[in-house]
């Protein structure tokens, strides 16, 4: 999983985060299985992210994780970023 931070002096007043999911990470059901668990990763990380626009762009090995798994790989790069993007 990558990470990119979008520009936080745009006034964004909380944290809003889009995820890119490629093809190769299997079909739409896989895909958006895997959209739908970042998302309650990135809602459980919020608090702790700067405001403004966050891609996460995931790798095809991302959907074959358990959601533990994608939660022990994903929530501190989250919150690493959210860090790094307040300051």
């Amino acid at each position: 999983m990558s990470y990119t931070t979008g520009d936080h002096g745009s006034g964004l007043t909380r944290p809003h985060v889009a995820y890119a999911i490629d093809t190769s990470c299997g079909n739409a059901v896989q895909r958006n299985q895997l959209r739908r668990r970042l998302r309650v990763l990135s809602n459980e990380a919020a608090e702790s992210m700067a405001p403004g626009a966050y891609l996460i762009r995931t790798q095809p090995a991302a959907s074959s994780l358990s959601f533990q798994e994608l939660r022990t790989l994903v929530l501190p790069t989250l919150i690493e970023a959210g860090e790094k993007g307040g300051r």
